[in-house]
Formats: C-alpha cells, sequence, structure tokens
C-alpha cells in the first residue's frame, strides 16, 4: 500500500536546554511506499507450524482503535556533495599564426577527491572520549514514575546501522506524540545526547496483543507509525528511543553498531535475556496466563513493547548495562557494540576486538552465539561476564510471521521441543543438559536466584585489585544477587581458575555460596566473571536497589576493562589456582 508522509525531522538539532524545550523540526511531506507487510487482523496463523489458533489479550493500555492511516517519514540524509571540480586548460587557434615547433604537453586533469567515508571518524583512536566531550543531557530519562503510560512502542530491529531505516510501531491514547533518539554514554554526569527528534506524531490506539494458543507466541502486530532514516550524525552505541505524549513516556531500546570497526571492547546488549522475561501481551518465557495447559511461552516475539513496568520500557538496560556503558566511555575507552541478536547473525564479529564485554544478565545464547564466544577466547580475545547467569539456556531465532529473520526466540525447555527428532542438538534446554554447561566458558557454574548478600575479596593481590585499595576480607556491602554462580570442582571447570571473591547467601532454605573468578587460556585469553548480577549496580545504584560500593567497584571494573583492552591478558596476566568454594 501506499502512505503518505507528513512533517517530521531533518538532519540538523540546534543544541538547548532540553528540559525545557525541544527542537522544532521540520521537512516536505513525501510519499513512501511500505515495505513492512502488516498483518491483518483475522485469524492467520503465528505458528510456525501453520496453527491459526489465536486469541487477543490486552497489552498495557486502554483499546481505541486500530492503527495509523499514514505514516509519517523522517528524513536526515545528508545534502549530496557537489560535484569535483575538473581543470582544463584551454587552447587558442589562429589562422594567421604559424603553428608553433615547440612539443605540447598533454592536457592534465585534476582527478575528482576521493570520497569520504563519514564513519571513519568513528573508527580512531579517542573517538569515544572526543564524542563524550559533546554537551549532554538528562533529558533522557522519564522522570514521572508513571506506571500507567499511556504510548509505548517497538521497532522492527534491536540494532541498526548507518544507511538502514528503523521503523517504530507506536500506540497512543494521546492525540499526539513524539520520539526523541538519546545516545547512551557519560557526557559529563549528564548520561546522554540528543542525537534526533521527530516532530508531533498522530497514532491511535492499536490493538491487543495476539496469542497464539499452541505456543504462547504475543505479538503486537500492529501498522507503523514512524520511519527513522540512520545516517553517520548517528555515532554507534546503545540508545534509548524515547517517546513522549501528553500521559506519560514509554523507551524503545536500540543499538546502532559499525560492523566494520574494530576497537578494542566489544559491548554486547543482551537483548535475548531482555525479550525472554518481558510480559507484555501477558506471555513471557516464564509464564503465559491466557493459554489452557501452557506454564510459559515456548516462542516469543520481538515485536512488541517490552512492558512499561519492565523499566519504562528499558527492559535490562537502565539497571544491568547503562551503567557499565557510562563507565567505560568516561574512562575514553573506544567500544564497539551489537546485541546478541548480531552475535547470533555474524559470530565473527567477537574475533575482531580484543576483548567482549557481556553485561548483567546475559542468560538466553543460540548455539551460534556461544560459538562466537568459544572461538573468540580461542583467538586470544579476553571475556567479561559481568554479571551472572550467563550462557545458560539454548534458544533458537527463527523469523517473525510476516518473514522478518529472527524475530521470534524459541524456547520449549524440555526435549517436548519439535527439532527434537531432527537435530537434537539444538534442542532448546540447559545448556549443561547439552553437555556444555557454562562454566567453559564463564568459569562458573549456575548457583541460585532470588537472593541478597555480600562480596568478601580475597586473594586481593590479584592485578584485578591494583590501586583499588582492597584487602583480603574486605566486604562490598549487598552486591551479591539476585542471582550467583559459583566455582565447582568439576572436569567442565577451568583447572586453573583463580577465586577472587567469595558470597555466602540463603538459597531457598538452604545456605548456599558464590564466587568471584577469573581465569587465563592457552590462548593467551583472559576470563573475568563477577558472580552476581548486581555487579554493574555497584557502580551506579541510580536504577538498583542496592547501595553503590563505587570506589571498589569501579576501580576493579577499571582494571579489568583496561587491562583486556590492551591484548591477551592470560599472557601478562595468568591466573593461579585456587580451591573451589
Amino acid at each position: 500500500m501506499v502512505i503518505a508522509g507528513v512533517a517530521a525531522v531533518a538532519a540538523l538539532l540546534v543544541p538547548m536546554d532540553c528540559a525545557t524545550t525541544r527542537p522544532v523540526i521540520v521537512e516536505p511531506a513525501v510519499s513512501v511506499e511500505a515495505t513492512r507487510p502488516v498483518p491483518g487482523d483475522g485469524a492467520e496463523s503465528n505458528a510456525a507450524d501453520g496453527s491459526s489458533a489465536t486469541m487477543t489479550a490486552p497489552g498495557s493500555l486502554d483499546p481505541a482503535i486500530a492503527g495509523p492511516a499514514g505514516v509519517p517519514v523522517a528524513s536526515d540524509a545528508p545534502a549530496t556533495e557537489p560535484p569535483a571540480i575538473v581543470a582544463v586548460p584551454s587552447t587558442v587557434a589562429s589562422s594567421t599564426v604559424a603553428p608553433s615547433t615547440t612539443p605540447t604537453a598533454a592536457p592534465t586533469t585534476v582527478p575528482p577527491a576521493a570520497p569520504v567515508d563519514p564513519l571513519a571518524q568513528y573508527r580512531q583512536p579517542g573517538w569515544v572520549a572526543a564524542e563524550n566531550a559533546r554537551p549532554g543531557t538528562d533529558a533522557w530519562k522519564i522522570t514521572a514514575d508513571d506506571a500507567k503510560s499511556q504510548v509505548e512502542g517497538y521497532a522492527d530491529t534491536t540494532s541498526a546501522r548507518a544507511g538502514d531505516t528503523v521503523t517504530l510501531f507506536v500506540a497512543s491514547t494521546s492525540p499526539s506524540w513524539h520520539a526523541e533518539a538519546f545516545r547512551m554514554g557519560f557526557y559529563g554526569g549528564a548520561g546522554g545526547r540528543l542525537i534526533w527528534a521527530s516532530g508531533e506524531q498522530h497514532t491511535e490506539w492499536q490493538r491487543y496483543a495476539k496469542i497464539d494458543q499452541k505456543t504462547g507466541l504475543a505479538e503486537a502486530g500492529w501498522d507503523p507509525s514512524l520511519r527513522i532514516p540512520i545516517d553517520a550524525t548517528w555515532p554507534p552505541g546503545a540508545y534509548l528511543v524515547k517517546l513522549t505524549s501528553g500521559q506519560g513516556a514509554h523507551y524503545v531500546p536500540l543499538t546502532i553498531r559499525d560492523d566494520a570497526a574494530s576497537p578494542s571492547l566489544l559491548i554486547v546488549n543482551a537483548v535475548t535475556t531482555w525479550q525472554a522475561y518481558n510480559e507484555w501481551g501477558a506471555c513471557s518465557a516464564y509464564k503465559c496466563p491466557y493459554v489452557k495447559g501452557l506454564a510459559r511461552a515456548n516462542k516469543i516475539s520481538f515485536d512488541r513493547p517490552y512492558a512499561h513496568a519492565y523499566n519504562k520500557g528499558s527492559a535490562d538496560f537502565l539497571d544491568h548495562e547503562r551503567p557499565l556503558i557510562a563507565y567505560a566511555e568516561e574512562l575514553g575507552l573506544d567500544l564497539a557494540y551489537a546485541t546478541s541478536i548480531d552475535l547470533d547473525a555474524h559470530p565473527e564479529l567477537a574475533a575482531r576486538h580484543r576483548a567482549v564485554i557481556t553485561l548483567g544478565h546475559d542468560e538466553y545464547y543460540t548455539a551460534a552465539m556461544r560459538q562466537a564466544l568459544v572461538d573468540a577466547r580461542a583467538a586470544g580475545v579476553n571475556l567479561a561476564f559481568l554479571g551472572a547467569n550467563a550462557v545458560y539456556r539454548q534458544i533458537r531465532l527463527e523469523p517473525s510471521t510476516d518473514g522478518r529473520a529472527r524475530r521470534v526466540l524459541v524456547n520449549y525447555r524440555s526435549k517436548a521441543d519439535p527439532i527434537a527428532a531432527t537435530d537434537p542438538k539444538l534442542v532448546t534446554v540447559e545448556w549443561h543438559q547439552l553437555g556444555l554447561p557454562p562454566q567453559q566458558l564463564t568459569g562458573m557454574a549456575y548457583q541460585c536466584a532470588d537472593v541478597a548478600g555480600d562480596i568478601v575479596l580475597t586473594n586481593t593481590a590479584n592485578w584485578v585489585f591494583a590501586g583499588a585499595g582492597a584487602s583480603d576480607g574486605m566486604v562490598l556491602r549487598s552486591l551479591a544477587g539476585n542471582e550467583i554462580d559459583r566455582v565447582i570442582s568439576d572436569r567442565e571447570t577451568p583447572p586453573n581458575v583463580e577465586i577472587i571473591g567469595r558470597m555466602k547467601v540463603q538459597c531457598g532454605k538452604n545456605v548456599s555460596t558464590g564466587n568471584m573468578a577469573y581465569y587465563s587460556t592457552g590462548s593467551g585469553a583472559g576470563v573475568f566473571s563477577s558472580g552476581t548480577i548486581w555487579w554493574i549496580c555497584g557502580l551506579d545504584a541510580e536504577y538498583c536497589s542496592v547501595p553503590a560500593n563505587t570506589p571498589v567497584v569501579r576501580a576493579i571494573t577499571a582494571n579489568v576493562l583496561r587491562t583486556f583492552a590492551e591484548g591477551p591478558a592470560g599472557t601478562t596476566h595468568p591466573s593461579k589456582t585456587t580451591k573451589s568454594g
């Protein structure tokens, strides 16, 4: 269908106090042809096996009517460069002048200048420090505690590159709403920089979630609301697109990546785990009350908003990831960004860097994602697991109901997975059930959830404590939780794991222990595991329920990031075996 555009955005943003006013940006209306098929409202199949049993369940808001009649198009493409000027020598002819016998030099031309890659600025050493020296803003924050926001939305992708177009799908009960894209970083403590903003948009409330009665797949299937062209004015990084209406605000996370760049550190946003815990539409990997006989969803769609109760639509980003990103950028380290889905689609990305950093809660892994880390470590790439419960469950990624790749997360959690008969290695169970337990990579096994306790530091002569003011027996209060890992003595655990922290927590009716650990490998790679999801909260407790242990946690984290950025840490810092416990 043909969708009429309206006034949206331009490429120019004017610095101003974002807390009091927003840029007013206008561009000519254009017409575009929709490229995304829009599912109908009937009982079309949501399941890969063609099952057509569907039902509707409420989203977060009150219903109104179906989606917009048109799709505003945001365009901020750079102006076309003027053509190169070519110098051509002139010649003069005369019938009265004898021709010269002096040899004439061949005409010369000035070749056009080589095209300048607008992304080259993000591939130079120091680009992150330069980016964070630019004026920031805290206007990205949703300050009102509006648990019943009347606007929400999602994007058609978890990540994008320059040249891509990101489509937003938005529902709102307000007469209008607008979108602002903030790159998240340090920025002098402001935490973000406004990169792009739309004009006011007009989208009516869209339909409820549709839930497949066989798999529990809940998807929005909304009509598109706004298209955002991504160009070189969007530096690589982690972004929050803030949707604001007269009745609330909501986040849409987005990662901007540059696959051609190879800075020292690759930060991976754990979007597969975010989506597994997303309860928008009532079904997640942990519950599905609208499907009789199904305790949890076996298939989970990325084509839906993150529930507003899930950190205002930011999922795990604000508490489990943002503090580390802000701190790494404050340190001026050169970074690349990707999502867990990117590791599945492009597993070679991991080996292009000196270290891969996984954040907070990174539980759900495809076979390709896991193998990407195994191959990177074998190539001497350092791994930092700044969380717990990482690489715990195997998943698969399947196309959406309209055919877009990697938009459905599959997780049956048992051998009832239909693929068991044809490819048992891809059955979606816990990795240890496939003979590939997490400790093969992280150095530790998953131990317990819903716990809280302290970390007692040990072996503080280890390099990670340099300059931290740490001593054996020092306690990091309330930093063990809400899930923890533990070093165990088995043949799957690297034999040279060095324990550098111990935890003791109440796990149900039993007392359980956990650890912080480091080990080196024959390839020279170093692997650091914090052993607790709350580690990143220790950097900045603004969005966490635990106190910040800022000085010591920051010093340890800085040591890990800086050392890992230099190259194979296991070569310069070989680990020393410590008794497990």
